[in-house]
């Protein structure tokens, strides 16, 4: 009878022997190397910056600064009930 913590365990152990007996590789990493990794890591801030923009009236929900009641709907955006004139 194997539990998840045997199972964990084997599955470290052999991974840690693995990453001991490899050889290494002496891979060549050109100048284009860190262009995609500034873009990856700008994309990425890109990506959490437009999904922040769109899920901004849940999050405030969520952390507890605004409440439910706090929006109004006006003209398909949301608009906060306290900025109305």
């Amino acid at each position: 009878m194997n539990d998840i913590g045997t199972q964990g365990f084997r599955l470290l152990f052999t991974l840690l022997i693995l990453g001991i007996s490899v050889s290494p590789a002496f891979a060549y990493l050109d100048p284009g190397t860190g262009s995609i990794l500034l873009q990856v890591l700008l994309g990425g801030v890109a990506g959490l910056a437009l999904a922040g923009k769109l899920f901004w009236r849940k999050l405030l929900t969520l952390v507890g600064v605004r409440k439910e009641g706090d929006f109004v709907e006006d003209r398909g955006g949301d608009v906060d009930a306290r900025d109305r004139k």
